[in-house]
């Protein structure tokens, strides 16, 4: 019995340092590139991620206002793998430089970056859904923020 107990232990112990290790690269959040939209009767969001290298991946996203037919808004973004940590970095117009938030925790289906000391957001969470979607989680203090639905370009053609 107590081999047993010993086993199991010795299975979780790999099993955490495993999934602790795979947040540590770009490649472990690989799902993330491609080109998502969402859309609804007053906005058209699109997001996309391209490979730049094994440690580097860019994505640009823009806010389509129907009303105004024009773009509202747009950032730039960056994932970026160094010293053993991923970072997103996003570039917004109201902000004269990138923003960064640390990639915290991740799974085969979810990331969440973290930067605590900037004023919003506090924490974006990406998560791929069963149908192959991502739902985007932007949050801030005080349960301010608001989430997006978005559909793979590549799979609604």
């Amino acid at each position: 019995m107590l081999k047993v107990i010993f086993l199991v232990l010795v299975c979780l112990a790999f099993q955490s340092t495993a999934q602790a290790k795979t947040c540590n690269t770009v490649e472990s959040i690989a799902w993330l590139v491609g080109d998502w939209h969402s859309e609804n009767s007053k906005l058209k969001i699109n997001e996309s991620w391209k490979r730049v290298s094994n440690k580097t991946f860019e994505g640009y996203g823009s806010t389509y206002s129907v009303q105004k037919s024009r773009i509202v808004s747009s950032e730039t973004l960056r994932l970026v793998e160094m010293s053993g940590e991923v970072f997103y970095f996003a570039k917004v117009a109201s902000n004269e430089l990138p923003v960064a938030f640390k990639l915290t925790s991740c799974s085969d289906k979810t990331a969440m970056f973290v930067n605590s000391k900037h004023d919003f957001p506090k924490k974006i969470k990406y998560q791929l859904t069963e149908d192959k979607n991502m739902h985007v989680f932007v949050s801030g203090e005080k349960g301010k923020g608001f989430s997006i639905k978005f559909t793979n370009k590549k799979d609604n053609s």
